[in-house]
């Protein structure tokens, strides 16, 4: 009896003492953990991914609407539907709409922002403030869960952005005399561009009463400059003829027939070949960034026809000066020369 009590304590000692198959067991054990972890991982990455997408979305949306602040919410319901978002419901201020698996949930809000560094970045944006200049946008959306789903309900996800619209000036500039006289711009213009020169005065008054878009234009100029996939900032980099120029501003959509036959005359008999700098010509500014083409919507930046032949003209010319005899042209005037 002894013996057998002393046996089962040894064998008791050696189980215990023995470690070959507790690694087997701990495997087993925490198995079920470590599953858990990884598709908590993965969908915890995923859920970050998700919303760092929707985020670039909302950020595009919101600059759409500042840029068409007056159809701002139409703008941001086109941009999510171009980006994938085909249901989504629209909740006005006030109300609470929560979103669902097949819906999104989109706000959006216009208002005044102002840049100034001294207020707070969470106070610049100002909702419903006018005059509007700012749009703030806001998505709701029920993440994607992997793994989780059977354990938990999916999160929402929520993004905001908010944008805000330069102001820009529509403006046109130029000379809107009562009439001119034929023979003294001939003149003129014959002496700065090398060439003789024969238009009507109803030619000249055309060109005085024609506006140009000058956006309009420098698309022109890139054609005839033959440059492609640039800005308009490079277009006024580079140089060209009076002839050119004409030409450009001849090709400008809404031309009357006879400022346009006006402009070709004189692009068709120019031989000044002196390159003018196109930026001494024309600035655009901030709007020059923006790729050939791309007309900002609602800015009109117009200019007399009239002006920019005159002012390509004497960019030409260069120093030199042109002395008419105006005797030749006014009658009564026999001895008056003008420089």
């Amino acid at each position: 009896m002894r013996a057998t009590a002393v046996a089962m304590l040894r064998s008791s000692r050696r189980l215990i003492a023995d470690s070959r198959a507790n690694f087997a067991v701990m495997a087993a054990l925490s198995a079920p953990v470590a599953l858990a972890l990884t598709a908590f991982a993965v969908d915890e990455g995923a859920l970050f991914n998700e919303r760092r997408a929707a985020q670039s979305i909302v950020d595009l949306a919101a600059i759409t609407a500042a840029a068409n602040i007056n159809n701002a919410e139409k703008a941001v319901l086109t941009t999510l539907k171009d980006n994938g978002f085909n249901s989504v419901a629209v909740q006005k201020q006030g109300t609470t709409i929560e979103p669902t698996a097949s819906k999104a949930v989109v706000q959006v809000v216009p208002g005044r922002y102002s840049g100034v560094s001294a207020i707070a970045a969470g106070s610049r944006f100002e909702a419903g403030k006018l005059p509007y200049n700012a749009v703030q946008v806001s998505l709701k959306k029920k993440g994607t869960l992997y793994f989780g789903a059977m354990m938990m309900k999916p999160p929402v996800i929520g993004t905001t952005a908010t944008a805000s619209a330069q102001a820009e000036a529509a403006f046109s500039v130029g000379s809107r005399l009562a009439s001119l006289n034929g023979g003294v711009v001939n003149a003129l213009l014959g002496g700065l561009l090398g060439t003789n020169i024969s238009l009507s005065v109803m030619d000249y008054n055309a060109l005085a009463s024609a506006d140009i878009d000058v956006l309009s234009f420098t698309d022109a100029l890139a054609t005839e400059l033959r440059l492609t996939g640039v800005s308009y900032s490079d277009v006024l980099a580079s140089k060209a003829t009076v002839g050119q120029i004409a030409t450009a501003m001849a090709d400008v959509p809404g031309l009357d027939r006879t400022s346009k036959l006006a402009l070709q005359t004189m692009a068709a008999g120019a031989t000044n070949m002196v390159k003018i700098p196109l930026s001494h010509l024309i600035d655009l500014g901030s709007v020059g960034s923006l790729g050939v083409g791309q007309k900002p919507a609602g800015l009109s930046v117009a200019a007399s026809a009239m002006s920019m032949v005159t002012a390509a003209a004497a960019l030409a010319n260069g120093t030199n000066q042109v002395q008419l005899n105006l005797g030749a042209t006014i009658p009564g005037l026999t001895s008056t020369t003008l420089s």
